[in-house]
């Protein structure tokens, strides 16, 4: 039993580390995203001041340019949604302004600007006809020590950090609100998560099982 407690322990601050390592690196990409705009910015200035009378070398490349340049920062702030959401809409987005900003390069054939065309469609069929809101399991393990938050971040729930500041400490409340022992297999309803004592130790409780579901359910 020790070992599996430990287990679920490694495997849960394991889960809050690559949660916190995602936010970072969302966090460097909205950096890039930050310094591109200002250089975008800085561009469309000179091109805006330069002197009077002077034309601009082939403008229909610079628009591209422009354009192209634009699109790769909202593939960073959509990249950057992607590792804070999860979700598999945005990753269809990320991929269909991928694609977008991959059509308007300057040497594009027809036959890579057609089959762009279809890939966008394919991405658009796919949101409408086979989208899913959440493809990730629903349940997950914690150990009771593991700190609301996390639980939060983690399961994708909302439990009022009011309550305790660990997932145990949550349970221990709720049982003593409701009156009942805390055994394995005792479920507590919390806003929108369902807990689960899974094992209990001695009378403590050691893991617990945290699953997602409709606040309406």
């Amino acid at each position: 039993m020790p070992r599996s407690r430990d287990m679920v322990l490694t495997r849960s601050y394991i889960q809050r580390w690559i949660v916190i390592w995602e936010t970072v690196l969302a966090l460097f990409v909205l950096l890039s995203v930050a310094v591109g705009s200002v250089e975008l910015v800085r561009y469309l200035g000179s091109l805006v001041l330069r002197p009077s009378g002077t034309p601009v070398q082939d403008p229909y490349s610079t628009f591209q340019a422009l354009i192209s340049h634009v699109l790769m920062l909202v593939v960073g702030l959509e990249l950057g949604m992607m590792l804070i959401r999860h979700t598999p809409g945005s990753v269809i987005e990320v991929l269909m302004y991928v694609a977008a900003r991959k059509m308007l390069g300057p040497q594009t054939t027809v036959t890579e600007f057609l089959v762009g065309v279809a890939a966008i469609g394919g991405l658009f069929a796919i949101r409408k006809y086979l989208f899913v809101a959440r493809m990730e399991a629903n349940e997950h393990l914690f150990s009771a020590a593991t700190p609301v938050s996390a639980v939060c971040q983690i399961a994708d729930v909302h439990i009022p950090s009011a309550m305790a500041k660990t997932l145990g400490g949550v349970v221990a409340r709720l049982a003593e609100e409701q009156g009942v022992a805390i055994d394995p297999h005792r479920t507590f309803r919390v806003a929108d998560a369902l807990i689960e004592v899974v094992t209990v130790m001695d009378g403590v409780v050691e893991t617990l099982r945290v699953t997602r579901v409709d606040r309406g359910s």
